[in-house]
């Protein structure tokens, strides 16, 4: 299994790239005097300037900013992580779309689940399937990943491995422990019912071999994988909630043969492999509840293997999930890839440049080009609960953390529709004044 690795694909996008500059001589000078500019104002792709064709169109990349103020400058991309309110480029220009990219979590940088801040832009790529141009399924590579049994471990082999080697049915690996979800509260409550096997910095309770002492390094190490696969169940938690922020915490498990224990995206079941592959912590009232029903499917085989038919079978019945995955157009970025396809950051920037080719072509058909509606359906996160009492909790920080972003989303708001550009003590201040509105 080959999981996404976000260098890689970064990596892989400046490799192509740099080919591609060794070939601008395939465009005419009159191609490249017409061709529309796609500035990147957030450093991303490393690209200080370069043609390339979108099908039969032609667009220009660039992170140089000295192109703003260029006439032909149609679109302003900014990557999600490294958006800073005090560099933005206004005053915005009527004929600049702005683009969001960002496949990372919310936690990240909450303020663009926020209607003032998230409606600035025309155009996004996040995780959320009602973004223009969705990275739902960014983490999983390929289909056949769900169905492959390279690591399945059979039920009968799996209750045998548990006795002789002293295994809980239940595995936890995590070791970033202060995260937004507060998944340990969870999991800490859950131990109370049921054993874990937790490897990670966060409850730990079992070492792992040394070669694989550290986690965060061996997720994709073979021995590493083919220990979590002789597990039943894994503990499959998001480091924050947002509606379809989906990551490798539930491909892996799924992968590997073993029945995911999900906290994250409320519709997670939209996404999985069939109705019965994942259990999700939303669908029990408490941990004590969802220890007895994984108790029972501990103690039944049959109602065990029920939850395996992608495996045991080969099966994916959910059309959501095969039919997303057969019209994806670009690569994930797996060391296994197809290189000669497009990654996600290419395909999203030849989506831009069909985009203002589009709204060309309506002006000059005489059509009014109406802006692109961005609402928070493209980026969907609610303020952090309480996992186990499912109410806002006051005692985690991360809940000030969102408050935060709320105001600052709704300053950075009004100072983008002022339109005039603002000082950083101007800001400050205003996000300060803001803040007990939003509390």
């Amino acid at each position: 299994m080959k999981l996404v690795s976000a260098s890689l694909v970064l990596i892989h996008y400046i490799s192509v790239q740099s080919i591609a500059m060794v070939h601008c001589g395939w465009f005419s000078s009159e191609e490249k005097s017409e061709s529309p500019i796609i500035l990147w104002w957030t450093s991303f792709t490393g690209e200080t300037g370069n043609w390339r064709t979108c099908g039969e169109q032609t667009c220009f990349f660039t992170e140089n900013r000295t192109y703003l103020s260029h006439p032909k400058t149609k679109a302003v991309v900014f990557y999600g992580s490294s958006f800073a309110p005090l560099d933005l480029p206004i005053p915005r220009q009527p004929w600049h779309d702005w683009a969001l990219l960002h496949e990372e979590s919310p936690k990240n940088n909450p303020s663009f689940c926020y209607h003032p801040l998230i409606s600035l832009f025309n155009y996004t790529a996040t995780w959320s399937r009602k973004s223009s141009f969705p990275l739902t399924l960014l983490s999983l590579p390929k289909l056949s990943d769900i169905t492959d049994k390279k690591y399945f471990v059979s039920v009968a082999d799996k209750n045998a491995i548990l006795v002789r080697e002293g295994l809980s049915p239940m595995v936890y690996v995590q070791s970033s422990c202060d995260a937004p979800s507060e998944r340990d509260l969870y999991v800490t409550a859950l131990q109370k019912f049921i054993d874990i096997d937790s490897y990670g910095k966060c409850l730990n309770n079992k070492r792992l071999p040394p070669q694989l002492e550290n986690p965060a390094d061996a997720m994709n190490n073979e021995e590493f994988l083919r220990l979590m696969a002789k597990y039943k169940f894994t503990i499959a938690f998001e480091n924050a909630v947002g509606e379809d922020y989906i990551t490798e915490k539930l491909w892996r498990p799924l992968t590997l043969g073993s029945v995911p224990i999900y906290l994250g995206s409320p519709s997670v079941q939209d996404w999985a492999p069939n109705n019965n592959s994942v259990l999700s912590v939303w669908n029990f009232t408490s941990p004590e509840s969802l220890a007895a029903h994984l108790h029972y499917l501990n103690s039944d085989d049959a109602a065990y293997n029920s939850m395996l038919v992608h495996k045991i079978r080969g099966t994916i019945e959910n059309r959501i999930l095969t039919d997303a995955m057969k019209s994806r157009t670009w690569i994930a970025g797996g060391e296994d890839d197809d290189f000669e396809k497009e990654n996600f950051v290419e395909s999203f920037e030849c989506f831009l440049c069909s985009q203002i080719y589009r709204k060309q072509s309506e002006e000059d058909a005489g059509y009014s080009s109406r802006p692109n509606s961005v609402d928070t359906t493209h980026y969907s996160c609610p303020p952090p609960i309480h996992p186990v009492t499912r109410k806002v909790n006051p005692h985690n920080w991360w809940l000030e953390h969102w408050n935060h972003a709320r105001a600052e989303a709704n300053v950075i708001g009004r100072f983008a529709q002022r339109n005039l550009n603002y000082t950083s003590d101007e800001f400050h201040q205003s996000v300060f004044q803001e803040i007990p509105n939003v509390r």
